[in-house]
């Protein structure tokens, strides 16, 4: 019994563990760009290979140990925000599936002024890894 107990407590210590070295959250930042939209190109997610996942993770920050907040399939439109800093990753904002919104809702369609700053609107947000991504215009 205590060797059972041992094991369950090794085990739980273990997924706590892994669960405290996921990278904190990075905002996706919008604007900065002059006369350019705020987010100032459309892009989506290319075709899928069969046999693979079936999606593309979009995560709270620009790393695979991320927190997976969403899964994208092939063809799913965004708009292509920021790169991260080693220019593996893209912060994209793209609206709910089944929300009734559109892409023009994500109040990105027109400059912004003043710095980048972290997107705060009604649409989703997160980071896409950038080879699954393919640029539409802009």
């Amino acid at each position: 019994m205590r060797c059972l107990t041992l094991s369950a407590c090794t085990a739980l210590a273990l997924a706590v563990s892994a669960q405290a070295v996921s990278p904190a959250r990075v905002p996706v930042m919008v604007g900065g760009y002059g006369d350019l939209d705020a987010c100032p190109s459309l892009g989506a997610i290319v075709t899928l290979r069969k046999g693979g996942d079936g999606f593309v993770a979009v995560r709270a920050a620009p790393s695979v140990k991320a927190q997976m907040l969403d899964r994208l399939g092939s063809g799913r439109e965004m708009l292509l925000c920021t790169d991260s800093p080693d220019d593996k990753w893209i912060g994209v904002v793209y609206p709910e599936p089944f929300g009734g919104a559109g892409l023009e809702d994500c109040g990105l369609s027109e400059p912004s002024e003043g710095p980048p700053r972290p997107y705060d609107g009604v649409c989703l947000s997160g980071w896409v890894y950038k080879p699954y991504v393919k640029i539409i215009a802009g």
